[in-house]
């Protein structure tokens, strides 16, 4: 150790190492190097101080580039260099850094950061900027616009997109709710307005449709949908949402909304012609059809009884076409419904395919059915569908079979849960179908060949209300051509219905007079015949008077009202469409006079609304044009015997 004397009389003992330490700081300063440094943490604080000035001396001939190696213009300008490097946003320059810690290496280091944090901010900011114009380009697409409300101010913010769907130039947020207002249609302010204050007053999302007027005069369509931002902080609500301009989907809904108006009214206008078409073909038909029965049941000719058999099986073909025309109209509109009664299924069955037996043998044919045992007597269905199903089958077999047999079968598929499966077959040797027809036949308007067509007749209709009725009953049919292989001809009809056992009390199908040897009424009755027509007038008079019963008649509502008043009637027959009073009117004045007795309707309207409005008027039942001897008769043994 050794003493030095300080200006007062006390010395400090100072380790050899830290005047070596000092002695090559000061060496080092003399040779212009001023990287060195020292610590300056000593005990004795005079030793501290001195170790402390001399890091400042060199520090600041660091900075004033003391030496060959430090230039202070060089230095400068290679931070200048740098630094302006990262305003044209390039962050790859970078400055040196000793390992001696000194000054110029913090500054250079504390550079070096700023430029990686610029260079970090600078992707993020170019990141959000993509982000932006994806979400902005996107709007633009579906044509969606955003925005934000502060309802304590009405300061409204947009998106670009709503800017552009309400056609505006960007403004304030303090300005912008007031000059949307604006753009909104007169009609629909007050909508709009309330719509607002009404999901404020609530907190409640909104979700409402209106128009605004363009720049050009014209109208958009508008779907803005809110949502309220609770804020337990703030007192008020604010709200975000969308704005869609939906004016292309409001033009294609009023094109289909104007399309099905059309489409109804078409229908609406076919079904009116039909109906139109109906009543007109079946008045007259009434009249050959009831004189032909009249005449057949007098003493005529042999050759005359030929001729008014044609005249009859021509009528009865005119009826069932004017019926398939119909059937298919109902049931594309959906309005055929099936009855649910309980009738005797082999009764049924077996009455149908006997009254082809007389046609099958007139051309030769063998006509043979089968009816499984196990199928349940009693069932419950619609049985006039069923009838007109195998009917159809039936007469097609029968019509394109010229020589062989025409065979029908029924089996049981199914009995369980009160609901009865049936499967029929129909199988004849005539003339077949293609098989690129078996698939199509089903079709409305279809049929096998032109020439087909040409030959046997028909309108296609037959097969495709047959699959319409069986898809009703739960069931489905299909074609197999040819039936025999071997022989290569005849086709087998397939189907299938289901049925229900009648468990429960079901109203039983009108009975048939199937077997009576003659109609005629048990006890003497005066009937009221009320037709404007004189030949179906004279139609219905001459088949009561068959009968038995006594007839008066008058030729319109308004006469056969002054009729009931002066006479005592057990029956009304009554036509509908008739001059001055129709039938519906003409039955509600009588009912207003207190008559009570039955009133029926004889009427060329077949549609079941037309069954419907003549009860809605009183009457008690609806009898369809053309009707036979044995219809009229059962429809009022109904309510007189």
């Amino acid at each position: 150790m050794r003493e030095i004397t300080g200006i007062k009389t006390e010395t400090t003992q100072v380790k050899t190492e830290i005047l070596n330490k000092l002695l090559e700081l000061t060496e080092a300063m003399l040779r212009g190097d001023y990287t060195r440094r020292m610590l300056t943490d000593f005990d004795d604080d005079v030793i501290t101080k001195i170790a402390d000035n001399l890091n400042r001396f060199a520090d600041k001939g660091q900075i004033n580039a003391i030496g060959q190696d430090y230039s202070q213009e060089q230095t400068v300008n290679t931070f200048i260099e740098v630094i302006s490097s990262f305003a044209n946003l390039d962050f790859k320059q970078k400055l040196p850094i000793s390992e001696n810690g000194t000054v110029m290496d913090a500054i250079a280091t504390g550079i070096n950061i700023l430029g990686d944090e610029l260079e970090q901010s600078t992707a993020s900011k170019q990141e959000l900027e993509i982000e932006r114009n994806r979400l902005n380009e996107a709007q633009a697409i579906a044509k969606v616009g955003s925005w934000e409300l502060d309802t304590s101010s009405c300061h409204l913010r947009w998106s670009t997109e709503a800017y552009r769907i309400f056609e505006l130039e960007k403004l304030p947020a303090n300005l912008l709710f007031e000059a949307s207002s604006k753009k909104v249609h007169p009609d629909d302010l007050d909508m709009v307005d309330h719509a607002f204050r009404n999901a404020i007053e609530k907190g409640e999302g909104l979700v409402l449709e209106h128009r605004i007027i363009c720049n050009d005069g014209s109208i958009k369509y508008i779907l803005c949908i809110g949502e309220s931002i609770k804020d337990n902080k703030a007192p008020y609500l604010s709200y975000k949402g969308t704005i869609q301009d939906i004016t292309e989907r409001k033009m294609i809904e009023d094109t289909l909304k104007k399309a099905k108006e059309y489409a109804e009214e078409a229908n609406s206008a076919k079904g009116q012609f039909l109906a139109n078409m109906s009543h007109e073909i079946r008045t007259p038909l009434n009249g050959i059809l009831g004189l032909t029965e009249i005449m057949l049941g007098e003493e005529v000719s042999k050759g005359h009884r030929k001729y008014l058999q044609m005249i009859g099986s021509s009528g009865k073909n005119l009826t069932q076409l004017i019926n398939d025309i119909l059937d298919f109209s109902k049931i594309e509109s959906g309005k055929l419904q099936l009855e649910n009664l309980m009738f005797d299924f082999k009764e049924v069955i077996s009455s149908n395919i006997n009254r082809y037996k007389f046609l099958a043998k007139q051309k030769g044919l063998a006509l043979s059915y089968h009816i499984d045992e196990s199928i349940p007597k009693e069932l419950i269905g619609d049985p006039n569908r069923i009838s007109q199903i195998l009917t159809n089958l039936i007469g097609n077999a029968i019509k394109f079979t010229e020589k062989g047999i025409v065979q029908i079968e029924f089996s049981l598929l199914d009995n369980k849960n009160g609901e009865v499966v049936i499967q029929g077959v129909v199988i004849d040797t005539g003339i077949g179908i293609p098989k690129e027809k078996e698939g199509t036949i089903f079709q409305s308007f279809t049929q096998a060949d032109e020439a087909v067509t040409r030959k046997y007749g028909g309108t296609g209709l037959g097969l495709s209300i047959v699959r319409s009725l069986l898809l009703q009953m739960n069931g489905e049919i299909s074609a197999h051509s040819p039936a025999d292989p071997v022989l290569n001809t005849g086709s087998a009809f397939t189907f299938s219905m289901k049925l229900k056992s009648p468990a429960q009390l079901v109203s039983p199908a009108s009975p048939t007079s199937a077997g009576r040897e003659k109609l005629a009424f048990k006890k003497s009755l005066h009937f009221l015949i009320v037709d404007d027509n004189a030949i179906n007038l004279l139609v219905a008079k001459k088949m009561v008077q068959k009968f038995g019963g006594k007839v008066t008649t008058a030729k319109g509502g308004m006469e056969a009202i002054n009729q009931v008043k002066t006479n005592d009637y057990d029956m009304v027959l009554m036509d509908i469409q008739m001059p001055e009073l129709d039938g519906h009117d003409a039955t509600r004045e009588l009912r207003k006079m207190d008559y009570t007795k039955p009133i029926i309707a004889l009427s060329a309207n077949a549609y079941t609304e037309d069954v419907q409005n003549s009860l809605d008027s009183g009457m008690n039942d609806h009898l369809q044009k053309p009707y036979t001897e044995e219809q009229l008769f059962q429809m009022i043994v109904k309510f007189v015997e």
